[in-house]
């Protein structure tokens, strides 16, 4: 078996009650089968095609991914808000009744996992020496398919998506004292919901919630995979099984981009861009690569007390639970690739990869890309959507609903869940990884670490020249104090000034000068600073003190954000030397970069000249760096370690907060003021994106976008957020939007909440939401923001986490749940991941938990998964009963309209019959004028006339005899009597047979409506007949007899005409019957 961590499969077989020391013994393997796991796994993770500039066939990505407009029923969206707009939505008229069942009755998926784990860990114990894996059953391939069974206890009735596990090794379960045959019955106690569940008219507004809903989470699922960032896979899964079976018929003029492969050649000279037709490019739809060792690197330095097993070993040992540790002076060993023939051109604000055809021409790539128009109009569906006032408190229902069902949860299985943690060995909440997702590297230190530090700094460097002032003069940092008349026996905390206190609160520019020590901007460049005079050594310094805390906590990690203001486009360079030159490297940390919203600061000082200007300066050097890695070596190694961007500003300035088509461009936006939230977020997410396929292309690691939104200002930026965002950090105001909260909580949408942050800032502590985000299942985790304004420890995270355990009054479960959130949110590399959470973290649901890992019961996390998943079968189910009845809707008037139309051709016809038998009634003949009227005068006819009229006599008849015929045979083909049909005859009176009876139908139709014609035409000739019959004998008698033949004609015709439409009815309700064959077929069953 493989070395590698993707490979390994977790040792299962083992009890429960093995020593913490045996369990370590078996987490060590071979170090040179280690790859870089944290920064430069993503140099060795590339193919020998993508280091020879190949590009790797991309993905096909979901029809309703490339084009949503396929789905019809998620288009008339917009029209059904529109419609609603002022529509009361408590209004029980307006719940709508639905006409098919809806099963909720479903068995846990956690007990047929705990089944199967049992079943499978006792089959390795009997086969203990053997290393073969059995294949999948059918069983383990619908692992949630409910199988309702009566329980002893109560059940809770939810929905199970359909997730086949790839191989038995999935389910190796975390060992626990619940663990065992005996208790799985009663693993954990569940509410059961009961009811009259034949419709859905009970759940209010569920039918007018559910297209926007669905609509919504289809337009974010389009926006990560498109710009490579992750989308939970359940409801991926959930959105194709729902969306995909709809009729294809209706998707006939979708089609999925044609995939070639290109190929990234080394660069062999310039050329110009020109005109481009469209190539396409590799993308992986993935976030990671499976690990590969290069034949040319040099294995990572890993630091281990313990002896190397050798190879035959490694197969038998368990995942480790700890990475390798990299040695710093190694960390920015990373070999440069060599550059590709590609180049980038921004194009209306959004850079564009093109590479060289056969003919050396640059042609553009074609890779997804998102169009500002799209994105408006999906951003502007969205904000309807948050004040849509059905959607709103369907929303709110379901949240409120989820919240009780947490509370009910804790009161039923509280104990079993504590039962769980205490009986696994040596973990507990302080030794479970946990991630600072939301921390600024310049205030990552409290105020007395900051004021050792300046102390200490004045002691052995106050001699050294720190600062130079405007007029060109350079100080030393003993002048720099002298000059403030400080000395180093002076400063204390209260001096410094960098805590918030109550006057900050609602005041974003007081917090802002907080980060000038002792109120000097000289202090704040000088210390906390990577660009001054002495290149942000002290600030350098001062973060591996920090880092070196956070490494002696060994399971706290943090992700350092550091500032890039795209002011010149060299920015990106100084901060990659600093980071090389001072190997500003730890295993407990990450890199973050964050830019903040000051283009009008900047075109105001004449600095840019546009917000073009900006944006190049932002994301060219990243372009150059990764395309020709010698131009930008330190950049292109600083990037292996980055793992996202951030935007950050004050979000209460005013703005415009809507974004619409009509904007200027960047390269066109030249005025002083500052665009808005939206317009920020926009542009730097289709950056990113081009940036991401261009990088997985060469095998690189990709990165994610992690805006500050949704803590002060408009709602509509979390509606941005969501669309472009992996996860956030604040989200307070998602507890003023029902629609967005709920939103996040089924796509799973990462929230790094700092409630000290906004007790100093915005909202009081005991009003902060993340409580109850938490409780109704959001994906949270606490974060420190600013430890150096609002932390007092030495442990600001653990200190954040303390406060909320005694406020709100956490359990270690929960701490333990918040805990592995923030892992599963947060940058680093999935190779790490595997170590902190588990080999198969991925998975979803208990086969994703870890408990010796990650200390959260599976009882709690088969609780969040199946709770989720009932959301997601409400929706589902929803969606198909609107579906059906739409489609039995459109029958239902298609046939009406018809029937309609046809009865009112009956209703002209025969008004016409009448009005033309009341025209042509017999005058009476005046006796003056016909004095032998009595006379019934004789006249012998034509031979030639006779002759005509028998041939139409015998034409009539012929006629009529072969509709008759071609009729009876119709009525006798379609099995109208047959007894078996008896049961759905009123339901569907006509059935098709097969294809043959098909055919004759049509072809007797088809001679039928000859006959009609034939008909017509010998009507046409009887009037002509008629009219020039006899005219040579005027008389009185004859005239008599003209006016009953043309009485008798006008009824024929009458009454042909009627029969005639007749017909055509039963014609048109046959061929729409055949036409719609697949929808009775649907409606038959």
């Amino acid at each position: 078996m493989s070395g590698y961590p993707n490979d390994e499969i977790t040792n299962i077989g083992r009890h429960s009650s093995v020593s913490n020391g045996e369990w370590n013994q078996q987490t060590i393997y071979d170090a040179r089968n280690v790859l870089l796991t944290q920064h430069s796994v993503d140099v060795s993770q590339q193919t020998p095609e993508q280091r020879s500039g190949k590009i790797v066939k991309p993905p096909i990505y979901p029809n309703h991914i490339l084009h949503p407009e396929i789905i019809p029923s998620l288009d008339e969206v917009p029209a059904e808000l529109i419609k609603r707009r002022h529509k009361r939505f408590n209004d029980p008229s307006n719940i709508d009744s639905f006409e098919i069942e809806m099963p909720l009755a479903i068995a846990s998926s956690l007990q047929d996992e705990l089944e199967r784990a049992v079943q499978h860990r006792a089959a390795k114990d009997r086969n203990h020496d053997q290393t073969s894996v059995p294949e999948s059953t059918d069983s383990e391939n619908n692992l949630f398919e409910g199988v309702f069974e009566k329980e002893s206890y109560p059940i809770i009735e939810t929905i199970e998506i359909d997730e086949p596990l790839e191989s038995t090794a999935r389910q190796n379960l975390p060992r626990t004292s619940i663990y065992d045959k005996s208790c799985l019955r009663e693993a954990f106690q569940r509410i059961k919901i009961a009811g009259d569940f034949d419709d859905m008219s009970h759940i209010e507004d569920l039918e007018d919630a559910v297209g926007p809903l669905l609509r919504a989470m289809v337009i974010r699922e389009k926006y990560m995979i498109f710009s490579l960032q992750s989308f939970p896979p359940t409801v991926a899964k959930f959105l194709t099984k729902t969306l995909e079976q709809e009729d294809q018929s209706r998707r006939a003029s979708s089609t999925v981009r044609a995939n070639t492969e290109p190929k990234l050649r080394a660069n062999s000279g310039g050329t110009s861009v020109q005109t481009p037709p469209k190539h396409t490019i590799a993308s992986i739809s993935t976030r990671t690569i499976p690990p590969q060792v290069l034949p040319n690197q040099k294995p990572p330095i890993v630091e281990s007390n313990l002896p190397i097993k050798s190879a035959a070993h490694v197969s038998d040992d368990p995942h480790p639970f700890h990475p390798p540790v990299i040695k710093r002076d190694e960390a920015f060993n990373i070999p440069l690739l060599e550059a590709a023939d590609v180049c980038v051109k921004a194009e209306k604000g959004i850079y564009r990869l093109y590479i060289p055809d056969d003919t050396k021409r640059w042609v553009q790539v074609d890779y997804p890309v998102v169009d500002r128009n799209q994105f408006i109009d999906d951003y502007t569906l969205l904000s309807a959507m948050i004040t849509d006032g059905p959607l709103k408190s369907f929303c709110y229902r379901r949240l409120q609903y989820l919240k009780s069902r947490f509370e009910l949860h804790c009161l039923l299985n509280e104990v079993k869940e504590w039962a769980a943690i205490k009986s696994t060995p040596h973990r507990d909440f302080y030794n479970v990884r946990k991630v600072d997702t939301h921390i600024h590297a310049a205030s990552s230190m409290n105020q007395k670490h900051l004021l050792r530090f300046m102390k200490k700094k004045m002691k052995t460097s106050g001699d050294m020249h720190v600062y130079k002032t405007k007029d060109g003069k350079l100080m030393t940092l003993k002048e720099v104090f002298d000059e403030l008349k400080i000395t180093a026996y002076d400063l204390s905390v209260d001096m410094l000034g960098v805590h918030a206190d109550r006057n900050t609160f609602q005041r974003f520019d007081r917090f802002n000068a907080k980060y000038n020590p002792l109120g000097q901007s000289a202090l704040r460049e000088i210390f906390i600073k990577t660009d001054n005079y002495i290149d942000g050594v002290f600030f350098a310094d001062l973060l591996k003190e920090v880092m070196s805390d956070l490494e002696d906590s060994k399971y706290q990690h943090a992700e350092l954000r550091l500032s890039i203001y795209g002011r010149s486009v060299d920015e990106w360079d100084k901060l990659a030397n600093w980071c090389v030159r001072n190997t500003m490297y730890s295993a407990n940390v990450g890199w973050m970069v964050q830019i903040p919203r000051l283009y009008d600061v900047y075109r105001a000082n004449g600095i840019t000249k546009n917000f073009q200007e900006f944006l190049t300066n932002l994301f060219q050097p990243l372009f150059d760096a990764t395309i020709d890695p010698s131009s930008h070596p330190d950049l292109y190694r600083f990037m292996h370690h980055l793992t996202g961007f951030d935007s950050v500003d004050d979000e209460t300035k005013p703005e415009k907060p809507i974004i619409t088509a009509d904007m200027p461009y960047p390269e066109e936006w030249n005025m002083k003021d500052n665009p808005p939230y939206v317009y920020y977020l926009f542009y730097m997410y289709a950056n990113i994106l081009t940036l991401n396929q261009l990088r997985r292309a060469r095998g690189l690691n990709t990165y994610q976008f992690r805006p500050h939104c949704g803590e002060a200002g408009a709602v509509t930026h979390l509606v941005a957020a969501y669309m472009v965002a992996e996860n956030i950090s604040h989200g307070l105001l998602l507890r003023k939007s029902p629609v967005l909260q709920y939103l996040f909580y089924l796509c799973q949408i990462g929230i790094a909440m700092s409630p000290l942050s906004n007790n100093s800032l915005f909202i009081n502590y005991n009003r902060n939401p993340m409580l109850e985000y938490f409780e109704r299942g959001l994906c949270v985790s606490l974060s420190t923001d600013d430890p150096m304004q609002f932390h007092f420890t030495k442990e600001p995270l653990m200190e954040e986490y303390s406060i909320a355990a005694q406020v709100w009054k956490l359990s270690s479960v929960d701490m333990c749940e918040l805990a592995r959130n923030s892992v599963l949110m947060s940058g680093f590399s999935h190779e790490v991941k595997m170590y902190w959470l588990g080999p198969e973290y991925q998975e979803s649901g208990v086969a994703g938990n870890d408990i010796r890992r990650t200390n959260v019961p599976a009882i709690r996390i088969a609780y969040r998964y199946e709770a989720l998943c009932e959301e997601l079968r409400l929706l589902g189910n929803a969606y198909k009963c609107r579906q059906d009845r739409k489609e039995k809707d459109r029958l239902l008037h298609q046939m009406e309209k018809k029937s309609t139309s046809v009865t009112k051709i009956e209703r002209a016809v025969l008004n016409n019959g009448k009005h033309e038998s009341t025209s042509n009634l017999p005058k009476p003949i005046s006796s003056a004028t016909n004095g032998n009227s009595g006379n019934n005068i004789n006249m012998s006819r034509n031979p030639t006339t006779n002759v005509k009229g028998a041939a139409f006599h015998k034409q009539a008849k012929d006629n009529l005899q072969s509709i008759l015929d071609n009729f009876n045979a119709i009525i006798s083909l379609i099995r109208v009597d047959d007894p078996q049909l008896n049961p759905i005859k009123d339901q569907l009176p006509r059935i098709l047979t097969n294809t043959t009876d098909d055919f004759e139908i049509r072809v007797r139709a088809y001679n039928m409506v000859r006959a009609f014609e034939s008909l017509l035409k010998l009507v046409s000739d009887l009037k002509d007949q008629a009219v020039l019959y006899d005219f040579r004998a005027i008389n009185d008698a004859v005239k008599a007899q003209r006016q009953r033949f043309k009485n008798q004609q006008s009824d024929l015709d009458t009454k042909l005409i009627s029969l005639r439409d007749r017909l055509a009815l039963e014609l048109v309700k046959f061929e729409d019957e055949y036409a719609n064959k697949s929808s009775f077929k649907i409606l038959k069953e």
